[in-house]
């Protein structure tokens, strides 16, 4: 193992010193199977426009209901919030990464 950890075993991009079920897993993978597992325990939907069973979506770790015929998106009490702090964070992130790297 490197001194920054093991490459992620599910995406293979990033070093991590975490584990996941005995796996060396990322953050940002962990925080997706907990989505996915989120998301298989959650009942279908019914799109209130048209009434078809709607899909679910994993969009930054969040779980997110799409109608497959009308493409509305339905999203539950707070995850419009969290979503927008996900997005927020992520730009900082790129800024922070941007000042930090003198082209020069």
């Amino acid at each position: 193992m490197s001194l920054l950890g093991a490459k992620c075993s599910r995406c293979r991009q990033r070093r991590t010193r975490r584990e996941y079920e005995g796996l060396p897993t990322c953050e940002s993978c962990e925080q997706m199977i907990e989505a996915k597992m989120k998301a298989a325990q959650e009942q279908t939907r019914q799109c209130p426009i048209d009434k078809a069973d709607m899909d679910k979506e994993i969009i930054l770790n969040l779980v997110v209901d799409r109608c497959p015929s009308c493409g509305g998106v339905w999203l539950d009490g707070g995850e419009l919030a969290t979503m927008k702090g996900s997005i927020a964070a992520g730009m900082a992130q790129d800024m922070i990464r941007g000042m930090s790297f003198h082209p020069f």
